[in-house]
């Protein structure tokens, strides 16, 4: 018997065939950095844990968590967070 196809799979292949981006039929969240002092992300699921040197964010089937010095969640709202300060590093956990 022929094993079905996930929706994930599904939707990754209807994305390319479309032409459109992979996070956006994936649900994946979106990271953008900006120099070393600024952090955004779309698609975020909330913070997980906050502190002035290290941010956690939910993002669905992974995390992240962003490292640096004074960091401060500068705004947020249902969808999208920014993150200023002394960033150091962004790791996809």
């Amino acid at each position: 018997m022929a094993e079905r196809p996930s929706w994930q799979g599904l939707m990754e292949r209807a994305a390319r065939s479309l032409d459109l981006p992979g996070d956006v039929a994936a649900g994946l969240p979106r990271v953008e950095l900006v120099g070393s002092g600024e952090f955004w992300m779309e698609g975020h699921r909330g913070i997980l844990s906050y502190g002035e040197e290290e941010i956690h964010i939910g993002g669905g089937r992974m995390s992240v968590c962003v490292r640096g010095a004074g960091l401060e969640l500068r705004s947020m709202n249902a969808n999208t967070l920014c993150i200023t300060g002394e960033i150091r590093a962004v790791e996809l956990l």
